[in-house]
């Protein structure tokens, strides 16, 4: 799990106490389908945005996916609904569950640009629960409330929340920098076998295939490290893995010849073909900072499951 992936995690939970500190300490002044109305809103937004969060980072993984971003719908809408009454409680419920399936189902299908920009969407919207809790309520049944700083300085919630919006959530997505364009500054050279003591000094990726996936699916490496990654084939058909990434090093294929053809054809393409219960190296260094997808090319072969991320810091 990465920088971004913790913190957005780390602020739905956050965000989860607040809202259930909330609505403990507000119910007197709330009306039952008033609370009703918040705890649908909040964890229909919750779901949705641990759906895509997950379903992004878990591609090819759906079934995983789904079920962890219902459990996050349904807890948040649990506990937001419980201090409103039963009623409340299944609105949430169900709000959470189907806010995550959608979520996830979402996240599977887009890109990683396209996850950055929905998550926020769908985190702003999560926040702006807390804005309720200021309209709705009676003014003339607030005088148990209204002592609170929250309430009584709203620029000041404003405040907070902008700074997270772009302090905090524009820093962990910097973190990542998506590179949706990159710079093609990339030369493919084929490594001598007396260069071979270089991989040593190398990161070493082992990435195994079986039953259609990969394992791991995601990963993280630092810009300018080299990196040596073996594929290893355990399937009984033939596999390939396609990273398309800004790279500036020296590559090495074991079977230079089976690789369709492709190696060193597509600037910043990095690709590595295997047959049935083989194994394959290469060599490379990324040179950029941002989140990168790999798939495997073979037809029907993405569409199964096969893709995964690397998150070069």
């Amino acid at each position: 799990m990465d920088y971004y992936q913790t913190f957005i995690l780390t602020s739905l939970l956050v965000l989860t106490l607040v809202i259930t500190i909330l609505s403990s300490r507000m119910k007197s002044v709330i009306t039952p389908m008033q609370g009703m109305s918040i705890t649908m809103f909040f964890s229909m937004n919750m779901g949705l945005t641990a759906g895509v969060l997950l379903g992004g980072y878990l591609q090819g993984n759906l079934y995983q996916s789904t079920i962890l971003s219902i459990v996050i719908g349904v807890i948040a809408g649990l506990l937001c609904g419980i201090s409103f009454g039963t009623i409340s409680c299944l609105e949430g419920i169900m709000s959470g569950l189907m806010g995550g399936m959608m979520g996830a189902m979402l996240g599977e299908m887009i890109n990683g640009e396209q996850l950055v920009k929905l998550v926020r969407l769908f985190l702003l919207l999560t926040i702006s629960t807390i804005f309720l809790f200021l309209i709705f309520p009676n003014k003339s049944n607030q005088k148990g409330v209204n002592n609170k700083i929250w309430l009584l300085k709203p620029l000041l919630l404003v405040s907070i929340i902008s700074f997270y919006l772009f302090g905090g959530v524009s820093y962990a997505e910097n973190r990542i920098k998506l590179a949706t364009n990159p710079p093609l500054h990339n030369e493919h050279t084929q490594i001598t076998p007396s260069e071979k003591n270089e991989v040593k000094e190398s990161k070493e990726i082992i990435i195994k295939i079986l039953d259609m996936r990969y394992s791991p699916s995601n990963f993280v490496l630092e810009k300018n490290q080299p990196v040596k990654l073996i594929l290893k084939n355990e399937d009984t058909v033939e596999h390939d893995i396609e990273i398309k990434i800004p790279t500036n090093s020296k590559e090495e294929s074991e079977d230079n010849h089976e690789n369709h053809g492709n190696e060193g054809n597509l600037e910043n393409t990095i690709h590595l073909h295997t047959g049935p219960k083989e194994e394959q190296m290469i060599i490379f260094t990324p040179t950029a900072s941002g989140l990168y997808e790999f798939v495997c090319t073979v037809p029907g072969h993405k569409e199964s499951g096969m893709v995964g991320w690397i998150t070069v810091t």
